[in-house]
């Protein structure tokens, strides 16, 4: 049985839809289809709630969601009574939301619970452009809302983590079901249900980590995630053109660079298939033929090379000095979870016996200064930032175990006459990473590039 996952960028034109619709219709046997929002819809919802709004504000914009879909299901779909079902679908489908967002006109406030709620309803549209377009090629399909499928989750509004345990239990009956009955099922990625019966979303790219939360509920043998891109490269091509896809990284390998700014995977995808040994392909919607990339338990190891370069940019730094707050107890406890309530992801922290430095993004930087500066409670004399840094991320299997590699790569950052700020090595042995002013980010990049791949 496979789990394949589709990208709203492979459903923003019927010709593209009809590729996607090709690749699923040549897959023999069991699957489960998982797909995205088209491109665009998500961030059109989230961009509408983000301001008041009147009423004839409200349904105009219902209007260019239903003209959208309703356009892509009429070009990608020849049989007429499949297309005025799947228009049908919309239009009731519509409904709720256009109900909710009156709602939030009137009130003239979104609460986590309502932003998810609309966030995830490009999803519900694009399932049910899915299944008719795959019903009109003969392909017995049927849309499913994550929801009332029965993707568990914790309930934590924007960030949710799936149940896996649970969702295992609601959901292995219910596709069995759609089995037995030769259909396929058309999975809503990115949302799944709380323990309050609340939508909550995965946060962004989540419909890869819907997918390998179904993919482990129903063991399956491999999980596809259809991109836009031939897998992951051993650096962004935007950065170096010459960028060659990698065909093998390990689980540990796939997590880091996700993690650390490689937009090819959400970074949780990889932890429910790992869990079950399930292998996950990265393959390109437009370039099929290509071999993409594998991840699985173990990836080939070199120790004299790296696999990989990630980077991120819009970082900062902040430094919490206190006399012995790196020593003292529970100073960092307390500082990590204040930021957690209010918010601040961590990417790294690095202490000494008098100073804290903590990597976070840059749109979280007058947040975080807020915070800390509620919570000096005697242990903070100072808070210092650096809101203009960026910062890469050196992947590869035995990393933690091989001579000299961090010496090439410091190397080559000198020689483009850059400074090196904030290093983490150690906590992965496939891993480390250090942060550089957001100027020089390119050219080292390429630098330490050049200096193991030779381009």
């Amino acid at each position: 049985m496979k789990v394949l996952k589709f990208g709203g960028s492979s459903l923003k034109t019927a010709q593209s839809m009809l590729e996607v619709g090709n690749i699923i219709a040549s897959e023999v046997g069991r699957k489960v289809v998982v797909v995205s929002a088209v491109s665009g819809v998500t961030e059109s919802l989230l961009d509408f709630i983000s301001v008041p709004r009147k009423e004839e504000e409200v349904k105009a914009f219902v209007k260019r969601l239903r003209d959208m879909h309703v356009s892509l299901l009429t070009e990608a779909i020849k049989d007429e009574k499949i297309r005025e079902e799947g228009i049908d679908r919309i239009d009731k489908k519509l409904v709720r939301l256009e109900r909710m967002l009156y709602g939030i006109s009137y009130l003239e406030e979104v609460t986590p619970k309502t932003k998810d709620f609309v966030q995830c309803y490009g999803e519900r549209l694009s399932v049910i452009l899915v299944a008719a377009m795959l019903n009109d090629m003969g392909v017995r399909s049927v849309p499913c809302d994550a929801d009332q499928l029965g993707i568990m989750t914790d309930g934590q509004y924007g960030t949710a983590t799936a149940d896996l345990d649970a969702t295992r239990w609601s959901i292995v009956p219910k596709v069995q079901e759609m089995f037995y009955a030769g259909l396929t099922p058309i999975v809503t990625g990115f949302f799944g249900i709380g323990p309050d019966g609340s939508v909550t979303v995965f946060g962004r790219n989540g419909s890869d980590y819907s997918a390998a939360a179904i993919a482990n509920a129903l063991d399956a043998e491999v999980l596809e995630i259809w991109k836009d891109v031939d897998g992951f490269m051993t650096v962004d091509p935007k950065i170096v053109p010459e960028a060659v896809p990698i065909k093998v990284l390990s689980y540990d390998e796939a997590a880091e660079l996700a993690y650390f700014g490689a937009k090819v995977l959400h970074p949780m995808t990889v932890e429910p298939a790992r869990a079950k040994n399930i292998k996950i392909k990265v393959k390109n919607v437009f370039n099929p033929q290509a071999e993409g990339t594998v991840i699985q338990q173990k990836s080939d190891e070199h120790l004299d090379r790296i696999k990989s370069i990630s980077c991120m940019r819009n970082l900062a730094i902040v430094k919490v000095f206190g006399e012995g707050a790196g020593y003292r107890t529970g100073v960092m406890s307390v500082i990590s979870q204040r930021l957690s309530e209010g918010d601040v992801n961590i990417y790294s922290a690095v202490t000494s016996q008098t100073c804290i430095a903590l990597l976070i993004d840059r749109k979280d930087l007058s947040k975080a200064k807020k915070i800390l500066a509620d919570i000096r409670e005697g242990f903070i004399s100072k808070i210092e930032t650096n809101d203009d840094l960026a910062l890469l991320c050196i992947v590869g299997e035995g990393l933690g175990y091989s001579k000299g590699i961090a010496s090439r790569v410091f190397n080559a950052v000198a020689r483009e006459g850059a400074s090196i700020g904030l290093i983490s090595a150690g906590a992965s042995l496939v891993a480390y990473h250090f942060t550089v002013d957001k100027k020089d980010l390119e050219k080292v990049t390429r630098a330490v590039h050049k200096e193991f791949f030779g381009c």
